[in-house]
């Protein structure tokens, strides 16, 4: 127990992308830790986990995050827009890639009251699901795309049917009729959607996709 307390993370590589099937499709990146006493671990995180860790860090370190003077931030940008495009070549989804691989470089370089504060340390360390990932990630797609595990990431399309304010800073508000990409499905009925400036969690039921299943607030 001991050792964990004093073991901190030295290093992270964000070196791949793989699609899940379940419980609905979605995108983890594989990232490479490694900790001061020279042990090595790959984990799997959804992007939306990553802006979680952000907003959880920008509200324990105002300062640091910029949010009383931005001369004074610190902590790195997460990358938004330009993870997900509607784009079928895998030099875009690289680019993705690695743009969440310099955040993750920059945020375990700064001081140590935030690199190795609890959050972080939440973050990357081990869970179950990193030692046994699904195997059902192997099928048929990746014989289909020769050998390469990486499938375009496109992303389903829903319209915002009612307009919603945000209640909280993780979430964006929404106004009828426009076009949200949905990034994740949670099973708690909110999702994780990109609109053309911003990205946030919603409430599904504001969603309808765009061939025919209708949602109603409140239904």
């Amino acid at each position: 127990m001991f050792m964990m307390q004093f073991r901190t993370v030295q290093d992270v590589k964000v070196v791949d992308v793989e699609k899940r099937r379940n419980p609905s499709k979605h995108y983890v990146y594989l990232i490479n830790v490694t900790y001061s006493d020279a042990s090595s671990h790959v984990i799997y995180r959804r992007y939306s986990t990553f802006f979680d860790l952000q907003m959880q860090i920008l509200d324990k370190f105002p300062i640091e995050g910029g949010q009383k003077d931005p001369k004074h931030r610190i902590i790195p940008f997460l990358p938004g827009k330009v993870l997900f495009r509607r784009s079928h070549v895998r030099d875009v989804a690289m680019k993705r890639l690695r743009h969440l691989d310099d955040y993750c470089r920059a945020l375990v370089k700064l001081p140590p009251q935030i690199s190795q504060s609890e959050e972080v340390l939440r973050f990357f360390e081990t869970k179950a699901d990193d030692l046994n990932p699904p195997k059902e990630d192997y099928g048929t797609s990746k014989r289909k795309s020769g050998g390469d595990s990486l499938d375009p990431m496109v992303l389903e399309q829903y319209v915002v049917v009612a307009s919603y304010e945000k209640q909280e800073n993780s979430e964006i508000s929404l106004q009828a009729g426009e076009l949200v990409d949905v990034i994740e499905k949670s099973e708690s009925g909110w999702w994780f959607v990109s609109t053309a400036e911003e990205q946030g969690w919603v409430p599904a039921t504001y969603l309808d996709s765009q061939n025919g299943h209708t949602r109603r607030p409140g239904a």
